[in-house]
């Protein structure tokens, strides 16, 4: 799998609340930081996490698009927006830009609904 199809199956794993379409992607060691801070080590940790976020199942990740990417060997870079309801009521309208250079992966989000910027390292 490239890692562009392996970046659209992670959005569309969000999209469809689809657990084993999240997990079949990640390796057995991997670390997950939220924009907030709060990491997640390890798949079984990651399955928690993404059970927990989708209930109640008001919650939802409505779009996630990527307007911007470019992917080569050594470089990924992908810029986007996804917009997201909590409980059902709030939307949140996120951007993020994800950048990955020989291992070292960065990705930036911001939240435009209060001109908030968040970090994340995975």
């Amino acid at each position: 799998m490239t890692k562009s199809e392996l970046f659209q199956q992670t959005i569309d794993a969000w999209l469809t609340k689809d657990i084993n379409k999240l997990l079949s992607g990640l390796s057995a060691d991997i670390i997950y930081t939220e924009c907030y801070g709060a990491q997640y080590q390890g798949k079984a940790e990651i399955e928690k996490w993404f059970r927990q976020w989708n209930n109640p199942v008001e919650n939802q990740v409505k779009s996630w698009s990527v307007d911007k990417s470019y992917v080569d060997n050594e470089r990924v870079f992908s810029h986007g927006f996804s917009i997201m309801s909590i409980k059902g009521k709030k939307i949140f309208l996120m951007e993020f830009l994800l950048l990955n250079f020989l291992e070292i992966k960065f990705v930036k989000f911001k939240n435009l609904n209060k001109n908030m910027k968040n970090f994340v390292h995975f």
